[in-house]
């Protein structure tokens, strides 16, 4: 496959720039996701730790002893 493009590219430059900015395009869209992948992460832990965290009332069992 590599041969048949390589042979295409001695004739028409076209292909390769084509396929080397297909790459970049899925590069550049890959490292969007990331970041906001990240951005949304990073978000989610911000307002998890604002939350406050009340214990509950710990309520004793009264046991008597005969």
């Amino acid at each position: 496959m590599s041969s048949l493009l390589f042979a295409l590219m001695r004739e028409n430059p076209i292909p390769g720039l084509a396929l080397a900015s297909l790459n970049a395009i899925v590069a550049l869209c890959l490292v969007a996701l990331s970041l906001s992948l990240g951005i949304t992460i990073a978000t989610i832990a911000w307002v998890h730790s604002l939350r406050e965290i009340r214990p509950g009332p710990v309520r004793l069992v009264r046991r008597t002893i005969a």
